[in-house]
């Protein structure tokens, strides 16, 4: 049983030893997600933060003034103020954003080269994933997961404003529902990942079809170790998240600390996207090697695709 339980996690040790296998693709990669995570970091601290602050405190003294005159000209000035905060902090968001993006689908093709046998640099890479339509699939499967991810926010939002605004002896069905939703929430967030592997590996798999693929694979064929993959994708966060809390605090009192902080934040926090990225890989091409071992096709997973 004990031997059972352990072979739960092998594919999170294939995954840290799937690095080493490469390291001169991966170190450039993990020096990416490090300077992407830094960037975007030091935007949300000395940036978006301060943002966020001046916003409300100007909200606040609209509304202690009681001012609903909007010719004021203290009206006129905390607005002013709050479009160029805007100016600065919208661009570097989308930016960093963008960047986020082009780094992960980087990393998914690295763990898969890699795990597929073949030995890249980071120049050889790049130009093997521009040759023919090898970015068309995950570029649709990341278009289609981040709108599903967006509504599903949106229906959360809209869960916590039914439930602000209901009775008290209905809260405890909307708070069960909306904990339901949430935890739905958190797995299919791994779900939408592992779709992402899926159209990676597979160029004809997308979109849609990529989730299919991914679902099946996550509750059929490797349950348990889909569950390892969930909880992984939200407690590693959880242990580096908090270098990020100091830096948050030492902002207003140092800036050069708050940057040295998250230096450090943002190197564990691009070790850990490069970790999951990798387990995520591991985990699709073990399922799929289960899948395709399994007698008749895996009988367990009807489909007039053909494949998973």
């Amino acid at each position: 049983m004990a031997a059972k339980t352990t072979s739960y996690f092998t594919f999170l040790k294939e995954a840290l030893i799937l690095s080493t296998r490469n390291p001169k693709l991966f170190t450039p990669v993990l020096l990416l997600f490090a300077v992407t995570a830094f960037l975007t970091s030091s935007v949300q601290v000395l940036f978006v933060q301060p943002f966020t602050d001046d916003l409300f405190s100007h909200l606040s003294h609209v509304i202690e003034i009681k001012s609903t005159d909007l010719s004021t000209y203290e009206y006129a000035e905390h607005l002013e103020a709050i479009k160029q905060d805007a100016v600065i902090v919208v661009p570097e968001l989308i930016i960093a954003l963008a960047l986020g993006l082009v780094v992960q689908i980087l990393a998914f093709f690295a763990a898969s080269t890699t795990y597929s046998g073949d030995r890249y640099s980071v120049a050889e890479l790049v130009r093997e994933m521009s040759k023919g339509s090898a970015l068309k699939g995950p570029s649709i499967t990341i278009a289609v997961v981040t709108a599903l991810n967006l509504a599903w926010m949106g229906i959360l939002v809209a869960l916590v404003s039914v439930m602000m605004r209901g009775r008290p002896v209905v809260l405890s069905v909307q708070g069960l529902v909306f904990a339901l939703a949430f935890l739905a929430f958190l797995c299919f967030t791994v779900l939408a990942v592992v779709s992402v592997a899926v159209s990676v590996s597979d160029d004809e798999c997308r979109g849609v079809r990529a989730l299919r693929r991914a679902w099946r694979l996550m509750t059929r064929v490797r349950r348990k170790e889909g569950l390892v993959l969930v909880l992984v994708a939200h407690l590693l966060p959880a242990v580096v998240n908090p270098a990020y809390g100091v830096a948050l605090a030492y902002a207003k009192k140092s800036t050069a600390v708050a940057l040295c902080v998250l230096a450090v934040y943002a190197f564990l926090s691009g070790a850990q996207q490069v970790f999951y990225l990798a387990a995520t890989t591991v985990y699709y091409y073990e399922a799929m090697e289960i899948k395709e071992a399994a007698p008749c096709g895996y009988a367990k997973i009807p489909s007039a695709e053909g494949n998973v």
